[in-house]
Parts: C-alpha cells; structure tokens; sequence
C-alpha cells in the first residue's frame, strides 16, 4: 500500500493551522506553522531534535498552549474561542468536547496498569461520549481484531510487550470515532523487532482512509505511506511536498542535511 505521491484533493480541511507560536520562556519554539491537512491524508512531519514537531503535535491536541495564531479541527478551534477578535483560553468541558475528535498515540503507551486490555479501551467511549456499556464492549473487541490482538482482552498491560502495548493504545484511540490521528514517534520506544507491528496497524489505517499525522523517524513508513511529507526546521516548516519530491530532490539545505544523516 502506498500513499505517496497520491495527493488527496478537494476533500475537506480537517486540521487547519494558521500562524501557530509558541514559547517555552524566552526560547521560540514554533515560528508561524501554516499547515492544512485534508480528510483522508497521511502527513508526516520529520526534522531533527528540537525543530518543533512534537511540539505542534500537541498543540493541535492543546496539550500544549501556545501564544500567536489558531489551529482549527473540524471547523472549530481546539482550546480557544474567538472573544471579539482576540483568541482567549476556553473552558475546560469545551476543550474536552473538541478533543473527542482527535485520537493521540504517545510515545509511551500511557495505558492504566490496574485496567485489563478491555477496560482501557472501553472507559473513555463510555464516560466521555456516554456509549451503552455493551456497545463500546463490541466495538473494543472489533478493535483488537483490527490491531492483531484478538485474545487479549483479558490481558494487562505488563503482560504485553511493548509492540502490543502501542497497539492497544492505538485501538483505545480508534474507540472515541476520532476525526484525526495523532501519532507522536510511535516506534521510538520500541525493541527494533516490534516496530514493524505498529506500523503495518498505521498502514492499514491508512489504506482504510483515516486522517493521520505523524511524527516519526520511519523513513520507510514516510516513504510508502504519506501524500506529504513536511519538513520542520527551528520551528518553521523549510520544505513539503510528496515523499518522492522530497525525499528524491529535496530542495532546502536542511532537508538535504536531515536526509543526508538519516538515509546514509
């Protein structure tokens, strides 16, 4: 399966991000990101340490405040409502409705140690979206199969390896109906023999048509994967294009840098 190169055109814009800025302190971290993603696409956003992707990865989730411009998710700013033209903070319950339609797989697989594999995919679809019990039971279930995990139900947490670990934790997100996904290096925190499990999940997500944008340094994954690939460099977005382009004649110094590093 492969994404790349197949631009999704004329769909409409899920994740729309204008002039985003933020600080840590006195240091900038993300200088004026543009940046729409159209239902359906795969974007993949790679640079080095510190250029600002996970950053404006949880920004779009506002587990990450920032101070200039306005990210949108399904036609509604996450985190913020417009108070006669100035972007202020909003209620906590109207961020949590917004975050409905946005699934977050982390790094570390954040599943509750004390709930069985069941339970941690259930809870949220039935204490946030409000789901009959037994339905969210069914829908988990289905989830499993889809992430290769059928017999797990039953299992807890230290009783998977990591590679299963990160899977459930993607079924927990599918299980809220998300808009989008977010995935934050997925694979970093795996042993190098379970990274290919979590990625052929990623890969059927997105021969399936979902949203997704991820920050990874998979390469191959960007490669067959992603309609476009989008380089961040000090905060700033220096290059984006189709993975071919990209990848095959990047254009900015510091694309031809990371590349320069990662591929050889």
């Amino acid at each position: 399966m492969s994404g790349a190169g197949v631009e999704v055109v004329g769909a409409e814009v899920v994740i729309a991000a204008e002039g985003v800025e933020k600080w840590f302190g006195s240091r900038k971290i993300l200088n004026g990101i543009d940046l729409m993603v159209r239902r359906g696409e795969v974007v993949v956003l790679i640079g080095s340490s510190g250029s600002g992707k996970t950053t404006f990865l949880r920004c779009i989730d506002h587990l990450e405040t920032f101070q200039a411009g306005r990210i949108e998710v399904n036609g509604h700013p996450v985190g913020y409502h417009d108070r006669r033209g100035r972007m202020v903070e909003d209620r906590e319950a109207n961020i949590a409705r917004r975050r409905r339609d946005i699934g977050m797989v982390f790094q570390r697989f954040n599943l509750f140690a004390h709930m069985n594999v069941l339970e941690n995919i259930v809870i949220a679809p039935v204490r946030v979206r409000g789901e009959p019990r037994g339905e969210a039971e069914r829908r988990a279930r289905d989830l499993l199969a889809r992430v290769g995990l059928p017999d797990k139900a039953d299992a807890f947490p230290a009783a998977l390896s990591g590679g299963q670990q990160q899977r459930v934790a993607i079924a927990r997100a599918l299980a809220m109906r998300p808009a989008v996904m977010l995935f934050d290096e997925p694979t970093s925190a795996l042993d190098p023999e379970m990274v290919g499990e979590v990625l052929a999940v990623m890969r059927d997500l997105a021969r399936d048509g979902m949203t997704m944008v991820v920050v990874t340094h998979e390469m191959g994954f960007a490669r067959q994967v992603a309609h476009r690939v989008v380089v961040l460099d000090g905060g700033r977005i220096v290059e984006a294009g189709p993975p071919e382009r990209v990848f095959g004649a990047p254009e900015h110094p510091r694309t031809q840098a990371l590349l320069g590093a990662v591929l050889h």
